[in-house]
């Protein structure tokens, strides 16, 4: 079979599939309850496991303790404390920036 055949194939594939969402969700109120807030959650469940993997892996190896374990940690505390996004965000950034600068 031709390569450009399979490209075409998969392509129309993924548009199928990405236009689908579209359709099933133009009118929310088709969607059951269950389902609904079960969508909500799959953005910040996303983001969990993308932190989680930067967090603990590292090209597939175990990353070694360090600045980005502190820098979390931190960002963490400032969350729980300040319950403000961006004040984690940059108490995080800041100090994965100060421990980095300091070779550690």
């Amino acid at each position: 079979m031709n390569i450009w055949w399979i490209f075409l194939f998969a392509a129309i594939g993924t548009y199928l599939i990405r236009i689908s969402g579209v359709v099933l969700l133009r009118d929310p109120e088709r969607i059951p309850a269950p389902i609904r807030r079960a969508l909500t959650m799959v953005g910040p469940a996303a983001m969990g496991a993308i932190i989680v993997n930067s967090l603990f892996l590292d090209h597939g190896e175990w990353r070694a303790f360090g600045a980005w374990h502190i820098a979390a940690a931190v960002a963490i505390g400032v969350a729980l404390w300040r319950r403000s996004q961006g004040w984690s965000m940059l108490a995080g950034a800041l100090t994965f920036a100060a421990l980095i600068a300091t070779a550690l």
